[in-house]
């Protein structure tokens, strides 16, 4: 009896020891919110085209703020969900929207042509500007703002599990807020209208 607590009661110590190692050697990439929470370096060079087929840098939007989502036209939930509050943000923002350019980046190059994509992002609102690319494109943005996407088959097609952060890029290109899928609309919308110039004149 006392060896059998004896050697459960060890087991329970070695396992509680271990969880922390097994977390740690988990890929970086599979949360987003906890890479930036981190310190890890987020954004960099990237190159992808709009539906008109214009070119779009990291340089594109310098000086101006940008409001990124990375996801997938065929997404059942997330995707639609997050783009309404978009679309719920920048009606909050009124006039303040005008220096926020919301962009809608695809997982699924694929499937998501410049035409489905220009489609989809127009029926939440046409000021989202939908970017896709390559899938090596698409894959070096995905890397660079730690954005992890992972193909999941269904029968003949199949989805996409990816990660649900929002991120606030500023005039010079850098991160200053990102937004997870947990945080409250308004409470998103409010924060966005208070790193935005309050006017044209308004430098922040």
């Amino acid at each position: 009896m006392n060896k059998t607590l004896i050697a459960c009661g060890l087991g329970i110590l070695l396992l509680a020891a271990g969880l922390p190692v097994a977390y740690l050697s988990w890929p970086a990439r599979t949360s987003a919110s906890v890479a930036i929470a981190e310190g890890a370096a987020i954004g960099g060079p990237f190159e992808l085209r709009d539906p008109t087929g214009r070119t779009i840098t990291e340089q594109t939007f310098r000086g101006q703020w940008t409001l990124m989502f990375f996801g997938f036209t065929h997404c059942p939930d997330i995707c639609p969900t997050t783009l309404t509050r978009v679309a719920a943000i920048l009606r909050t923002l009124d006039q303040q929207a005008g220096q926020l350019q919301p962009l809608f980046i695809t997982l699924d190059p694929e499937r998501d042509t410049p035409e489905i994509l220009s489609d989809y992002t127009r029926h939440f609102d046409p000021r989202i500007l939908g970017l896709t690319g390559t899938p090596e494109q698409i894959d070096a943005i995905s890397d660079a703002y730690r954005v992890y996407a992972r193909k999941v088959p269904m029968g003949d097609a199949y989805t996409l599990d990816h990660s649900a952060v929002m991120y606030l890029i500023g005039p010079d290109g850098e991160l200053v807020k990102h937004f997870t899928q947990q945080m409250d609309t308004d409470a998103m919308a409010r924060e966005i209208a208070d790193a935005l110039p309050r006017s044209a004149g308004d430098h922040q």
